[in-house]
């Protein structure tokens, strides 16, 4: 699976009277032809341009050589795409697109350059809010469409920037729904067959009727390029996310307790359902809001918030939004009959309390410390706690000190080392030998692989003298 692409606030304010008259494009009449549709939409469609530090281009040609130095001058930025969401200058657009970068910049359709500040992102669902410099006249800006209404077989139209290329339109069909992809957890994926590629990361998904159902995220390019198999970010959970990053800058989390996978159809007739929709619980945490609210093993939910599940990845769209502390109703099936109940999510912990648990379930004496960086062997329950794959292997960070090496070279608490110098990382041990053979070559970095969430992300990490 590969991503489309390879490798405070800050409120500025419009005149009252413009923020008063900004509304959203006039949409074309139903029926309209694409052409025109197309015409109409692509004012309020743009590229994103993302720059990057410089200060890893050095670490990189000491660590790999002098040939890795045109490859990592070109990675020190990212071409995207995103789409106008109101006329004050709020921009969608991928997370991954924008994702470290010190310098944001955004090309209207015209050609005109704005810069942009991020307004919040969010890694799990990979959407980032923007805001660009603000006019005295109002942005074009696109409508939301309906993600949860549009049906497999229904024509969609992809607008964004491949390759750099602005205004690029592909059209085609909703190929699948309810796709999960990767290692993320909080995803339910539009399958489409438009041609999207590298750039066309963050660019809007559009109906029939020229409003947004989702925002085009990734491919499946086994060959590298693009096969006509897309995905697509639904814009009913987009919504969802994007309000809260424009409210508070960043999406909480919250923790249920519950383990399920996909119902299937001989499962569900030998628990008396008709359908095959919904998710079966296999497990549940002691002590967690699941088991509080009274859920148990073999229970099958059908519906949260009034929202039908069919299948996994509905389930995680619904958690990725979900509040602390705010009762969310549950439609159950057991034992025969429907079941409604109250479950109240708590919210996960933030990186100071997740390091301290992550600390305490570290075996005695097993930390290792670098670059500002306590490192310590994987397990299931910690990668648990990090929200991290429970199969992922390596050395986990379980703390980062203010102003280190590893901090300014973007290490988080949770994040796993999963590689060093290009081999799978099993051990402590084999951490220590590969910094003590850098170290006796004069290498001032050691070449790691990281887990950031879901990304995979090649490091050259600072050692200590």
């Amino acid at each position: 699976m590969r991503y489309l692409w390879f490798v405070a606030v800050l409120s500025l304010m419009v005149p009252s009277a413009a923020m008063a008259a900004c509304a959203p494009l006039r949409l074309p009449p139903a029926g309209s032809l694409r052409s025109e549709i197309v015409t109409a939409v692509l004012p309020a469609v743009v590229q994103v341009q993302a720059r990057f530090g410089p200060d890893t281009n050095e670490s990189f040609e000491e660590a790999l050589g002098d040939a890795m130095r045109q490859t990592q001058a070109s990675n020190r930025q990212s071409l995207g795409s995103g789409f106008i969401v109101s006329g004050e200058g709020l921009v969608v657009t991928n997370e991954h697109v924008v994702a470290q970068a010190t310098q944001i910049t955004v090309r209207l359709a015209d050609g005109s350059i704005r810069g942009a500040t991020l307004v919040g992102s969010d890694e799990r669902t990979d959407i980032a809010l923007l805001r660009m410099e603000a006019l005295a006249r109002c942005y074009p800006a696109l409508t939301w469409g309906d993600s949860e209404k549009i049906r497999v077989g229904e024509d969609i139209t992809a607008v964004g920037s491949p390759f750099g290329l602005g205004g690029s339109v592909s059209a085609g069909i909703i190929s699948g729904r309810g796709r999960t992809i990767g290692a993320g957890p909080y995803h339910d994926f539009l399958q489409i067959d438009a041609a999207i590629n590298q750039g066309n990361s963050g660019g809007p998904l559009l109906d029939i009727g020229g409003r947004v159902v989702g925002i085009n995220t990734a491919i499946l390019a086994p060959a590298g390029g693009n096969i006509g198999i897309g995905f697509a970010l639904p814009s009913a959970m987009a919504q969802r996310v994007i309000a809260e990053l424009q409210t508070q800058g960043k999406v909480s989390r919250t923790k249920l307790g519950l383990s399920v996978e996909n119902l299937t159809g001989d499962v569900a007739e030998a628990l008396g359902l008709s359908s095959g929709n919904g998710v079966l619980v296999t497990g549940v945490e002691p002590g967690s809001p699941a088991e509080r609210a009274g859920i148990r093993v073999s229970d099958v939910v059908l519906s949260v918030d009034g929202r039908a599940v069919n299948g996994l990845g509905a389930l995680s769209a619904e958690i990725a939004t979900f509040g602390a502390n705010r009762g969310v109703p549950f439609d159950l099936w057991r034992d025969g009959r429907p079941l409604a109940l109250q479950l109240l999510p708590v919210s996960k912990p933030d990186a100071t309390d997740r390091a301290k648990e992550l600390a305490g379930k570290a075996a005695p004496g097993s930390f290792l410390s670098i670059s500002g960086l306590q490192l310590t062997g994987t397990t299931r329950s910690m990668n648990e706690v990090a929200g991290q794959s429970e199969l992922a292997g390596g050395l986990i960070v379980v703390t980062v000190a203010p102003g280190s090496p590893g901090e300014a070279r973007g290490m988080a608490v949770g994040d796993i080392i999963v590689a060093v110098g290009g081999q799978e990382l099993v051990s402590t041990q084999q951490f220590s030998e590969a910094v003590s053979a850098a170290s006796e070559r004069g290498r001032r970095n050691l070449l790691i692989t990281v887990l950031h969430g879901r990304n995979i992300v090649w490091m050259a990490l600072p050692i200590d003298p």
